[in-house]
């Protein structure tokens, strides 16, 4: 057993992916309409301030978009290691990496970085980079810990594709990120 037995359904991750799914349709929508109507009312995005801090910055698209690839990251994850055990057998490792690295990225262009703008890229793509290396050292503390399980790989070529595959799952977000809320 690789986890706790209610992952091992897989209902728990066809949720979070159909959740996706109409996350993605939302998004489409909500896009479809501020296209619409944008030369007749002003952007309508979503500020949150905190202490007078602006802490978020975002359009309801983007929100909506940021959760459509956080369920599907979860859901491929769940569904490839705890009832198909793909970890196992395959690398599917490195199509959880993009994943990940497209949800993290997403989220954090969620917020309200700096007032420069040129600047938002580097830094959540830097984001997906940190949770790159923390993943990758709790793979390497685990293979430590509790020997060889499974398909775990922590050589250096492996690090290397993994980072790349993360790199260019965050430059497809930034990417989505300008043509859906410029």
């Amino acid at each position: 057993m690789h986890g706790p037995e209610w992952l091992s359904n897989p209902f728990f991750s066809i949720v979070l992916l159909s959740t996706g799914i109409l996350f993605l349709w939302m998004t489409l929508k909500t896009e479809k309409e501020h296209r619409r109507h944008q030369h007749h009312t002003a952007h309508s995005g979503i500020e949150i301030k905190f202490m007078g801090k602006m802490i978020v910055d975002t359009s309801r698209g983007w929100l909506f978009f940021t959760l459509f690839i956080g369920g599907v990251a979860l859901g491929a994850h769940f569904l490839s290691e705890y009832t198909f055990h793909l970890y196992d057998t395959t690398s599917i490792d490195s199509i959880t990496h993009g994943l990940s690295a497209m949800g993290i990225t997403a989220i954090v262009l969620n917020f309200f970085l700096t007032r420069k703008k040129r600047y938002y890229f580097p830094i959540s793509i830097g984001a997906a980079w940190i949770g790159f290396i923390l993943w990758e050292v709790y793979e390497w503390i685990s293979l430590s810990m509790h020997g060889p399980t499974g398909f775990i790989q922590t050589d250096p070529l492996d690090m290397f594709v993994d980072l790349w595959v993360d790199t260019l799952g965050s430059l497809a977000i930034c990417f989505l990120y300008r043509e859906l809320t410029d």
